[in-house]
């Protein structure tokens, strides 16, 4: 009987054919209704063993293919379903986080001018504030920056790169009014401190000792998505002068300040400061030139000390024990430290920014000692200009 290849299933004897028929040849072969193998001993043909395995391997190999082609089939449907459910998921999400409508060109355009001029608006309600003088508790004075950050916060619209660049704007005022009595400050004359504290005697943010009748906004433009642009014209009565331009920038979906430049006018530009003038502390006048440095303690006490230029702005100054004074000022003493002063070694580095005179001293245990037992507030930190 001739083999067919519609065989779906084997049994038991058939899954190990070897040890099913045990004689070397079997007669013939058959197939029930079930369409399983079976053997016929009457069958007179004979087939070899050899034959059988083929066709036994043909059929095992036949099922595993058909069983791939079903995985590979549900594979390809789960697939399919995953695909279609994560496309709808998106569709969702995307009708969920975008906005129905997107603003108007024409109102955006309106809240870039109304936070623009939130700060002037608030500067005129409030009669032109600068940050005030208090009392630290060193009986020093110091400047009240505190409730002028908090009140610009307050706003909404001020973004924290102003307020950095504030805090940055009136950092030599803050160094040099603290080196002051608050019991001096109170007696002083009039401009005594405006080399660093010109706030104190006018209105920094109109530029004036006088307060404009109004102010206006003009020229408002939107850069980009996140950058704007306006200027603020003030009036004394006749006109609409420039005064200033503001920078905003959109942090999330509010605009807020980040800088104002003053629109450049007719102004006498300011004197550059040089590092060779008089500097001063609370105690000492440094005279510095091409030619050296001075500590001048009062008119009949000089020390004098040479200096190695780095560049326009820094020196170095070098230790000496020349003098013209008549009384000694202990900078002789070592205090028993082994790292003190020598005659003709750097003893401190100098150097001029934003108006101030820095010193970074070599011997800090030396100078810590001295200011300690000798005398304060030679040996500084800081130093300022010295007006004649």
């Amino acid at each position: 009987m001739m083999l067919t290849p519609k065989v779906d299933l084997l049994t038991h004897e058939q899954k190990s054919p070897k040890t099913a028929f045990i004689k070397r040849y079997i007669i013939g072969l058959q197939f029930n209704n079930n369409k399983r193998l079976i053997i016929n001993h009457n069958a007179k043909s004979k087939i070899s063993l050899k034959l059988i395995d083929t066709y036994m391997l043909w059929a095992m190999r036949q099922k595993r293919l058909n069983k791939m082609k079903k995985q590979t089939l549900y594979l390809i449907i789960t697939i399919l379903l995953v695909s279609c459910n994560a496309k709808t998921e998106d569709k969702n999400n995307v009708n969920i986080t975008e906005p129905k409508t997107q603003e108007k060109p024409k109102d955006e355009i309106k809240k870039i001018e109304q936070n623009g001029k939130s700060f002037y608006e608030w500067y005129f309600k409030n009669d032109f504030p600068n940050c005030g003088v208090i009392k630290d508790k060193n009986e020093k004075c110091l400047i009240d920056t505190i409730g002028y950050f908090k009140s610009l916060r307050k706003l909404g619209t001020i973004s924290e790169k102003f307020i950095n660049k504030e805090k940055q704007r009136l950092l030599s005022c803050s160094e040099f009014i603290s080196t002051i009595d608050y019991s001096d400050y109170e007696n002083a004359e009039a401009y005594d401190y405006d080399q660093y504290c010109g706030d104190f005697y006018y209105m920094y943010w109109i530029k004036s000792q006088e307060p404009p009748s109004s102010f206006s906004v003009k020229n408002v433009k939107k850069i980009n998505n996140n950058l704007a642009t306006l200027d603020i014209y003030e009036n004394y009565g006749e006109k609409d002068e420039p005064l200033s331009k503001i920078f905003l920038e959109k942090e999330g979906t509010i605009w807020k300040i980040i800088e104002i430049k003053f629109i450049v006018r007719e102004e006498s530009k300011a004197e550059k400061i040089l590092i060779y003038r008089k500097w001063r502390n609370t105690m000492v006048t440094l005279h510095i030139s091409n030619g050296g440095l001075a500590f001048e303690y009062h008119g009949q006490c000089m020390y004098f000390y040479p200096i190695k230029k780095i560049n326009e702005n820094e020196f170095e100054m070098i230790w000496s024990n020349d003098m013209d004074c008549s009384f000694d000022n202990g900078t002789r003493n070592t205090f028993n430290l082994k790292n003190f002063p020598t005659i003709g070694k750097p003893f401190a580095k100098f150097k001029l920014k934003n108006d101030i005179l820095y010193a970074e001293y070599y011997y800090k245990d030396w100078v810590k000692k001295y200011t300690e037992q000798v005398a304060e507030n030679v040996f500084t930190s800081k130093y300022f200009i010295k007006n004649e």
